[in-house]
């Protein structure tokens, strides 16, 4: 953000936060998909990945990457220093989760949503050009690490006394719940050698997770209390 006294270029808290929110407004195009003409849950950008709004979601899913690792970087560096040890493995694991999400985009093959654990192992059990073994761990690491990333910060936000814990807390139950059934279909596919049909689709179960990852980044974004750092810089050295 610019200094305008200085005319230099610098950072604040608050572009972290809105890092944050813009990336989960774009991780949540994929789930808007489903409602545009040409989409659905069994066809769509991922069925036809040649696409000009194929490619608009590919370009789109990189640059949420980005904001993600942005938003973590700049948590890490200018956020709050209350109950600091958790709040760190939560921004390192937003990180991780930016890291490899870009990582993945950039791959061979046909997925392209970085938490698409049930793509990778279709992919991998059918053949499909461009799927790889690395693709598929790394699309399990992304779910590891957005799973770790909001639990991490429901117990920061409980040990700091924030109301906001609660809603935190939600949040990671349901990510909780749609990333076991997210790998439990990965499982599934792989060992069933495919669903039987040609190709790799979005579903809605994938589709359910990606909400999910998008309100935690919402809620890392909004919820002001892991940016703030404390006016005492006593105190906050003591939480540490």
């Amino acid at each position: 953000m610019p200094d305008t006294s200085t005319a230099s270029l610098h950072w604040d808290y608050r572009d972290g936060r809105v890092a944050a929110v813009a990336a989960a407004v774009v991780f949540s195009l994929w789930v808007a998909e489903i409602v545009l003409p040409g989409g659905g849950a069994a066809q769509g950008a991922l069925a036809e990945p040649g696409t000009t709004f194929g490619r608009f979601l590919d370009s789109t899913h990189r640059i949420a990457s980005i904001l993600v690792i942005v938003a973590a970087a700049l948590g890490l560096s200018l956020g709050a220093r209350q109950t600091r040890r958790w709040l760190r493995v939560s921004w390192w694991s937003m990180a991780a989760f930016g890291a490899i999400s870009l990582t993945t985009s950039l791959m061979p093959g046909p997925c392209r949503v970085s938490t698409d654990v049930a793509c990778a192992a279709e992919a991998l059990a059918e053949g499909v050009h461009g799927a790889s073994v690395a693709q598929a761990l790394l699309s399990v690491a992304a779910v590891v690490a957005a799973l770790l990333s909001v639990v991490a910060l429901a117990v920061n936000r409980w040990r700091a006394s924030d109301p906001a814990w609660l809603f935190v807390a939600v949040m990671a139950g349901l990510q909780a719940v749609t990333a076991v059934a997210v790998l439990v279909l990965a499982g599934i596919r792989f060992w069933s050698a495919g669903d039987g049909d040609p190709g790799v689709a979005l579903g809605l179960l994938e589709r359910a997770h990606l909400v999910t990852v998008a309100l935690w980044l919402l809620a890392a974004g909004i919820i002001p209390g892991q940016w703030r750092r404390t006016r005492d810089g006593r105190a906050a050295r003591a939480a540490n």
